[in-house]
């Protein structure tokens, strides 16, 4: 086991004493409540999962948990990768743990065994889990124990569908009235449409030959735009090794290959790249110029990246018909790396995150300034920002983009939590917070399957006044079918063309059974200005 794995079982465990020590008795009830069936099992598990998982916290309610972590750390602490399943081993034949254990290896396979243990400390830890918590300090994902295991469980199990306690985040969202935004711009007018989705991730599954159909589903609503935007959430370097590569302990580095990278650019067309994401460092400085490359020669615009302080400096306006549309791109976070200290220009970095101290905007300020003096008539933010597999933005997120909208941003186009959040009309400029996930593959993440789309037209009233007009929403499912033996059959399709047809795309009888949820749940409710939309939206 590295050293690295170590510290982080070592700080787990120090918490979880520590929390113990003072929330026993609360602990225990919350167990006890779990294993009655008074606390309904909100994760999304098979019955069998939680049938056993309400028999675990019965057996750990007749334990003396403190002394138990005792054990615990005197066998695991310190000890290599083999003899750790060894002493996990030992520690399940252990008389004081093995009676009536219902995760003995019988009848418990290692990965169902760890969804299980993730899901107790959720619920030892039940607000912590279950809840999102207010920012504090810096964010430091990448090397917090603590905050890695949350991220786990809300990838396994648990999509937080709930905003941060006593924020009244869940009315404010589903007051907003979207439909100032979609009055269709006069023909005679002067105006660029735009569409923009969520994150390209062409990792796992998603490889040329698995994907030859890929965007045929949705390019009628989102490839006929003057920009058809995305936010390119990897490398695409030849020299790095291509897909999802994890040491243990560590962040995943993220590579695309440049014949997924085209497919983006020929098949879905799309033509502007925001490439500011925790993923642009992955692969070093090395990494981001051949990504940059790549962009180049594709004939794409991108903002996020560059490779100078000149380019940098270089703010991208794209213009048609007279109205000049800037294009603006941060991240608030690098996994745990940094960009050079000579080289600062390499990624816009705004820690948009971070509370205490709190994001520096003077990058922001000074892009909008420029986009200005060459005469634009509007301001886009491609912001990468918040907490993933979260459907509410948190509190200090909604500060944040009150913040860019007052340093000059027109409209703010967000995505990073790999699951769709909603919009909101700050001073009558158009927010969204996360479109989801476009391109992907998070088998495990039921709502990271629901993502949207959406277009909307920048229109140049007079030579003093621009509006956004014609905004429409597409609700689209991510599908990667699989057909075996390490072949799949990847597809983004419109989410309607699913709930009318499920049996058509290959679905698992899991998947098929969820459908009903992310339909009533997460579109109509969570989603709900949004889902309005639809019926403005057709197939156009």
């Amino acid at each position: 086991m590295t050293e690295y794995l170590i510290e982080d079982l070592q700080e787990i465990v120090e918490r979880l004493k520590a929390h113990l020590e003072e929330n026993l008795e609360e602990v225990i009830a919350t167990l006890k409540d779990v294993a009655s069936g008074e606390l309904p099992i909100i994760e999304t598990v098979t019955p069998e999962e939680a049938e056993i998982f309400k028999r675990l916290c019965g057996w750990v309610v007749g334990l003396d948990l403190q002394r138990i972590l005792i054990k615990v750390e005197r066998e695991l602490i310190g000890a290599s990768t083999e003899s750790q399943r060894v002493a996990l081993g030992n520690l399940l034949k252990d008389p004081e743990l093995s009676k009536h254990t219902p995760l003995s290896s019988e009848n418990i396979d290692q990965r169902a065994m760890s969804r299980q243990a993730v899901m107790l400390m959720s619920y030892i830890f039940y607000e912590e889990f279950h809840y999102p918590q207010a920012g504090a300090g810096t964010y430091d994902i990448a090397n917090d124990p603590f905050e890695k295991l949350k991220w786990v469980y809300r990838y396994w199990l648990n999509q937080l569908e709930v905003a941060e306690k006593g924020s009244g985040l869940e009315s404010l969202f589903a007051s907003q009235n979207l439909d100032r935004f979609t009055i269709e711009s006069p023909p005679e007018t002067r105006f660029v449409t735009i569409t923009c989705a969520g994150d390209l991730l062409a990792v796992d599954a998603l490889k040329p030959e698995n994907a030859t159909h890929l965007f045929d589903g949705i390019t009628d609503f989102y490839s006929n735009a003057d920009i058809v935007s995305a936010n390119l959430e990897s490398t695409v370097d030849k020299n790095s090794p291509i897909g999802r590569y994890q040491e243990p302990g560590q962040p995943a580095r993220m590579n695309t290959s440049e014949e997924m990278f085209q497919k983006f650019c020929s098949e879905a067309k799309i033509n502007f790249f925001s490439t500011a994401t925790n993923h642009a460092m992955d692969w070093g400085p090395d990494g981001v110029h051949a990504t940059l490359n790549v962009l180049k020669n594709s004939g794409a615009l991108y903002a996020g990246t560059a490779a100078s302080q000149a380019e940098q400096d270089e703010i991208v306006i794209f213009e048609k018909n007279g109205v000049r549309i800037a294009l603006l791109a941060f991240t608030m976070d690098l996994n745990g790396y940094s960009t050079p200290p000579d080289q600062p220009y390499l990624v816009n970095e705004i820690r948009f995150n971070d509370v205490n101290p709190g994001p520096n905007y003077s990058l922001l300020k000074k892009q909008v300034q420029m986009a200005r003096d060459r005469g634009a008539n509007w301001i886009i933010a491609y912001c990468h920002w918040g907490w993933e597999f979260e459907m509410y933005p948190h509190v200090n997120i909604r500060q944040a983009a009150h913040d860019i909208l007052g340093c000059g941003v027109d409209t703010i186009l967000g995505n990073h939590a790999h699951v769709s959040q909603p919009a909101e009309i700050i001073n009558d400029k158009l927010v969204i917070y996360s479109f989801g996930d476009f391109v992907s593959y998070h088998p495990e993440s039921r709502n990271s399957k629901l993502s949207y789309i959406v277009k909307f037209e920048i229109l140049q009233y007079n030579t003093e006044t621009s509006l956004l007009r014609g905004l429409k929403a597409l609700p689209i499912y991510i599908v990667n079918e699989d057909l075996g033996g390490g072949d799949f059959n990847c597809r983004i399709v419109k989410f309607h063309d699913v709930l009318n047809n499920p049996d058509a795309y290959g679905l698992t009888d899991i998947e098929k059974n969820q459908l009903p949820h992310l339909r009533d749940k997460v579109w109509k409710e969570i989603l709900s200005p949004l889902s309005s939309l639809t019926q403005h939206s057709a197939s156009n």
